[in-house]
């Protein structure tokens, strides 16, 4: 039995959030911790805008946004903010930095950072002779499960691809700082409730796989593992991936549960919920901030077979329209359809949800034509809320 983990993690200095993915931020875990444990400085990265601050805030903590080191005795802490010059940055890395009076001990934790050449030569200034490199492996995202159907034969050809890829950055960051020893951090997770289905389509990798392609990897027990910096060997380990039985059981067991949006309205009242009212209000707001330089439209299913159709891009001629299905020869490109929820989706409106969290969650579906990611018109969705 895997222990409690506010127990196992025990009393600490410092709390460190490195971006505001639910599977990052839990607001309810840190007021459970901190009421065994006391209330602790949470530390977060310098981003402008600061989307954990202030969701923090919101939930009533007050974040210490670290701009500079911080040293506490001979350890010394820098948060790394992912810059990339879009208001929809949001992830950091940590690096952790202690001199024992003989030599320097190096931690760092890469979190969900896609790492391109600028962040590399960045932790390679700041984290130099890491002894323990945290490094993502695998990642939670909607790709490919929520952008096909799930009978498309390229769904998991695309699954496959989007788990080598993930390989790849892995062992790019680690020949870039050159850790004695890695452990394949983050991104592993199943999908409750009635997105169980998805699961299998997921491209999501178990940590024991990068045992065959990284001999330096360590994947540490989940009742508790640890690694010592001077010893660099851990206590509990885990070596083989998770039984399909094992994983059958946990789909089981959690693909009875109901989101949030689903307990509180009811189906038979979702003709109640002002949705076009609202897209109008959140579009308008949204294309104020949108980075989306081109054309490009978000067609948004609505309930009574209607259909909302937004350009992404700033001082568009026509920012929203309504249409109808059989109208589809009509529809422009290029153009991402979302099938959604309308509780979600009034969820996300009025900010109650986050599109990027719900993107990330795989709480809506979504066809694009033509099939190409556009990520500054993908951003514009964070922003479509009154």
């Amino acid at each position: 039995m895997v222990p409690d983990p506010i127990t196992l993690i025990g009393d600490v200095d410092l709390v460190y959030v490195s971006h505001v993915h639910p599977d990052h931020y839990d607001p309810i875990f840190l007021r459970k911790y901190f009421a065994v444990h006391g209330t602790k400085e949470i530390i977060i990265a310098d981003h402008q805008p600061n989307h954990l601050a202030g969701k923090m805030r919101a939930d009533g903590f007050n974040p210490t946004i670290l701009k500079d080191a911080h040293t506490i005795g001979s350890t010394v802490i820098r948060i790394i903010p992912h810059r990339t010059g879009s208001i929809s940055d949001i992830d950091s890395a940590i690096v952790v930095n202690y001199f024992d009076g003989t030599r320097k001990h190096s931690v760092a934790n890469a979190n969900d950072v896609i790492f391109d050449d600028d962040m590399i030569g960045v932790m390679k200034e700041n984290a130099y002779a890491v002894d323990v490199l945290l490094c993502g492996y695998t990642g939670a995202g909607p790709f490919p499960q929520t952008y096909f159907d799930l009978a498309d034969p390229q769904l998991p050809r695309e699954a496959e691809k989007k788990k080598q890829a993930f390989f790849e950055r892995y062992l790019r960051l680690g020949a870039a700082l050159k850790p004695k020893v890695t452990v394949p951090f983050a991104g592993q997770y199943l999908l409750g409730g009635k997105l169980t289905r998805l699961n299998s389509y997921r491209g999501v990798a178990d940590p024991t796989e990068i045992l065959a392609i990284d001999k330096s990897a360590i994947v540490l027990a989940d009742e508790g593992g640890e690694i010592s910096t001077s010893t660099l060997q851990p206590t509990r380990v885990r070596v083989t991936a998770y039984s399909k039985a094992d994983m059958n059981s946990r789909e089981l067991e959690i693909s009875g549960y109901k989101f949030d949006y689903e307990r509180l309205i009811s189906e038979s009242e979702i003709y109640q919920l002002p949705l076009r009212r609202l897209l109008i209000a959140a579009a308008k707001k949204a294309t104020e901030k949108s980075e989306c330089t081109e054309d490009y439209y978000f067609v948004i299913n609505l309930p009574g077979d209607n259909l909302a159709i937004i350009n992404a891009k700033p001082k568009a001629d026509r920012l929203i329209e309504f249409s109808k299905p059989s109208k589809l020869h009509q529809l422009p490109e290029p153009r991402s359809e979302i099938t959604i929820d309308p509780r979600y989706l009034f969820g996300l409106l009025t900010g109650v949800y986050h599109w990027n969290n719900a993107e990330v969650g795989s709480q809506y579906e979504t066809r694009r034509y033509p099939n190409i990611l556009n990520r500054k018109a993908q951003a514009f969705l964070n922003y479509l809320v009154i």
